[in-house]
């Protein structure tokens, strides 16, 4: 339509509607004033109008499409707008009305200019400035703003309406007219970009085909919002036997599809809502998506069960993820793109003391380090405000390589950081607290400092060699043992490579190919702690050991044995030769024993034919010499048989006869054997035992001998007036025995001498010195023991600890039972 049409066409609206006044006034006038000529005037000026205004009605007529004026106030913008009318009023030619009715809605014939609206109202336009609108949103742009437009319309078929709009005055008036009866001309005109778009709509069967097929639910609702389409997907979801009921009954797929498309009639946008839906009697979650198109609406249902299910394992993974990370004892916080905190873990909170409510406000990565410093919980920085941007610059600069940071706090712990980086831009942080294991670092590194000291100190050599046979520690000894340089041994070289050192000293190959097993061979056969002596080509012996150790390594350790071999063997020597003259020495006592006891019998034979008086009477000196013969002789036959029970204890021939012994009376009977001697020497003896102590089981022999002596002993070196106390108790306690002792007031033992007393033939104060060795001795084949205290010028007590029972391994066999 050119510009000179449309300015005739508003002339002839304004001049209806001066008309229209005029005949309004003409009226008013004639009912003020009765003139008859002023009448006359009027009715001829109004005639005039008349066929003014029938003029303009031909020319309407005469226009080749609809024309469509609304008089009545413009409405307020708003998306209600859009479905209403208004009620405009309608020129055009008949045949206009004939091409255009055929795009109608159906309706009643007095709504024939809504209908008509209705039908082209939502197709897709073809604008010359390239915008792309409906014609609902023109006209209601120039009804509410009073913005003109001139587009086309895109039919099916090929068909186009050209449309324009414009504002005459008070009214607003609207062209609509078919493009495709006008002439060829003017469809010549159309630019190239209407054309490709045209071309995509000139072939509608295809597509129909496509979407009919199409496995999923679609349809398309009219401007008004009516079904006018569905594919067969749609008729088996709704349950509908064909098309037609569908459309007659207008079957949704459930109530708020009618509510979706005129959102999107309304707003002209696509619109997608996610809910379930019963399709084929199914309960199914599903996604509807709707979408503005020319004529109206389309839209199409997806079934979304396997997207829910997706959904639904990605909301329980990343569930699981988020409680696996809070039961880490690592801190963990993620920070999406927009550096806004998205994720922390219970350990984050704790670690950095955040309360649960400073989380509530989603604080951004840079909040939190501001915070973190405010509580002295950053590392110290002499630049707060360049590290913090070095930290966040991590998110549009993401280096090659980022290695972990080492955080130390002004608390004194230790932070190990590891950063990384999700695929959408955002950063994870993981924060370690490292401080007990760098404190174990650092002891561990003392501690090998001191463990290689020590090595260095030890006189064996030590290696240690990993599970790839590398040698990872080794002594100073290890390598002057074996005479190894130090260059040798630098950079942990392997055994087999050290092998031809060893072989100078030791040159046995296969001693040290088995050793070289034992260090490489994981195999538990080859692995296994061995150790025994080599004897080298210098004539030095080494110890060896090789031990695996936990960890896969093994240890071998070489003591150098040398000295200690020769001194082991002059020691056996010595021990032998000892061993010999102690045996040489009880074969001399026990010989001459036999042999000094053959003439004492007959000297204590003739002493005693004497003081028989067979001979005759002896005078008093006679008997004193006799007396002192006899008492001689008995002291010496006492010596030998000590001697010979000494040499039987130490040849282990002499064994206990062991039985009941009382020993209150066994003492008693003790006492009575020394009374003599000691009114002799004007000793006072007492016995100080309780009747009842009971009996022991023990050879009543011995212990007879061993009293005895002890008694003797004690006469021996008592002075006269002195007192002697022989006496018995039962010892207590679990392992009850008995403690029989002998005390005076004698001369007693230097202490440099005790040690000696038990000794045999080593007297402190004279004599033989096998009385208290024979004491020692008996006391102790019985499974017991004696206790000495002495002090030199106030006495000597002596006491001996005899169990209940003796031990029977010294006992007669017949006894041993």
């Amino acid at each position: 339509m050119n510009a000179e049409t449309l300015n005739m066409i508003s002339l002839v609206v304004t001049v209806g509607s001066v008309a229209f006044a005029i005949v309004v006034a003409f009226f008013a006038m004639r009912a003020g004033i009765g003139d008859r000529d002023a009448a006359t005037k009027w009715r001829k000026q109004a005639k005039e109008l008349d066929k003014r205004v029938g003029h303009a009605q031909s020319v309407f007529s005469a226009y080749p499409g609809l024309i469509l004026v609304w008089e009545d106030a413009m409405p307020e913008q708003s998306d209600e707008n859009l479905a209403d009318w208004g009620n405009p009023t309608v020129y055009g030619s008949t045949a206009a009305l004939a091409s255009l009715v055929r795009f109608a809605e159906p309706g009643k014939p007095k709504e024939f200019a809504k209908r008509v609206l209705n039908g082209l109202a939502d197709f897709n336009t073809l604008a010359r400035d390239g915008e792309a609108k409906t014609l609902r949103q023109y006209i209601n742009d120039l009804r509410t703003r009073g913005i003109g437009f001139s587009t086309t319309i895109a039919m099916s078929g090929g068909k186009l309406i050209e449309a324009d709009g414009s504002v005459a005055g008070p009214q607003v008036v609207v062209w609509l007219e078919d493009a495709s009866i006008r002439g060829q001309d003017e469809k010549d005109a159309i630019t190239k970009f209407e054309q490709e778009k045209l071309t995509a709509l000139s072939d509608p069967i295809a597509f129909i085909d496509i979407m009919g097929k199409a496995p999923f639910p679609m349809w398309r609702v009219s401007g008004t919002g009516r079904i006018v389409w569905a594919n067969k997907a749609y008729i088996q979801a709704v349950g509908s036997d064909d098309l037609q009921h569908v459309l007659s009954d207008q079957v949704q797929l459930d109530g708020e599809c009618a509510s979706q498309a005129q959102k999107v009639l309304s707003e002209n946008i696509l619109v997608k809502e996610a809910r379930p839906l019963v399709i084929e009697g199914k309960r199914k979650p599903s996604l509807l998506t709707m979408f503005p198109v020319s004529g109206g609406v389309a839209g199409l249902a997806v079934d979304a069960s396997e997207t829910e299910q997706l959904r639904t394992a990605l909301t329980n993974h990343i569930r699981a993820h988020d409680e696996t990370l809070n039961n880490m004892n690592e801190a963990v916080v993620i920070f999406g793109v927009d550096q806004k905190m998205r994720f922390h873990n219970h350990a984050f909170s704790k670690m950095f003391g955040l309360e649960d409510n400073w989380f509530k406000d989603r604080h951004s990565h840079g909040e939190w380090l501001d915070h973190m410093r405010e509580k002295r919980r950053l590392p110290e920085q002499a630049n707060y405000r360049e590290w913090k941007r070095n930290e966040l610059s991590f998110y549009t600069h993401w280096p090659e390589e980022v290695p972990d940071e080492l955080w130390s706090l002004s608390d004194g712990r230790e932070l190990r950081l590891v950063r990384m980086r999700d695929p959408e831009g955002g950063l994870s942080l993981l924060f370690g607290d490292i401080t007990d294991q760098m404190d174990m670092q650092s002891k561990l590194g003392t501690l090998i400092n001191v463990q290689k000291a020590t090595l260095d100190k030890l006189t064996e050599g030590v290696a240690v060699f990993g599970p790839d046979g590398r040698l990872k520690i080794h002594n100073a000894a290890y390598e002057t043992m074996w005479e190894l340089p130090a260059s040798e041994l630098k950079d942990e070289p392997l055994f087999r490579d050290l092998i031809s050192s060893h072989l100078k000293l030791y040159h046995d190959r296969e001693f040290w190919s088995e050793m070289v097993a034992r260090t490489a061979d994981p195999s538990p056969e080859a692995r296994r702690h061995v150790s025994g002596e080599i004897r080298r080509s210098d004539d030095s012996r080494l110890t060896y050991l090789s031990k695996p150790l936990p960890d896969g390594a093994t240890l071998i350790a070489w003591d150098d044995i040398t000295r200690a071999h020769r001194t082991e063997t002059a020691l056996r020597e010595r021990a032998e030769a000892m061993e010999a003259a102690d045996r040489l020495k009880s074969e001399f006592v026990g010989h001459v024993s036999y042999q000094l006891r053959t003439p004492l019998t007959t000297i204590s034979g003739y002493a005693d034919l004497l003081q028989s008086g067979v001979v005759g009477e002896l005078s008093d000196k006679q008997s004193e010499y006799l007396f002192a013969i006899q008492s001689a002789s008995e002291d010496l036959a006492q010596t030998i048989d000590d001697i010979l029970d000494i040499a039987a204890i130490e040849a282990e021939t002499i064994d206990l006869e062991l039985g009941d012994v009382e020993v209150y009376f066994l003492l008693e009977g003790a006492l009575d054997f020394v009374a003599t001697k000691a009114e002799d020497t004007k000793i006072t003896v007492t016995l100080n035992c309780p009747e009842d102590i009971g009996i022991i089981r023990a050879d009543e022999k011995r212990i007879k001998q061993v009293v005895h002596n002890l008694l003797a002993n004690a006469l021996r070196f008592t002075k006269s007036g002195g007192k002697i106390e022989l006496g018995a108790a039962s010892s207590g306690g679990d392992d009850e025995g008995i403690r029989i002792w002998v005390k005076d007031n004698g001369v007693g033992i230097p202490s440099e001498r005790q040690p000696q007393v038990f000794e045999s033939f080593k007297s402190s104060r004279g004599g033989a010195g096998l009385g208290l060795a024979l004491v020692e001795r008996f006391i102790d084949r019985h499974g017991g023991w004696v206790d000495l205290e002495s002090e030199e010028g106030k006495g000597t007590h002596v006491t001996c600890y005899l169990p209940r029972e003796a031990s029977l391994e010294s006992a007669a066999p017949e006894l041993n039972f």
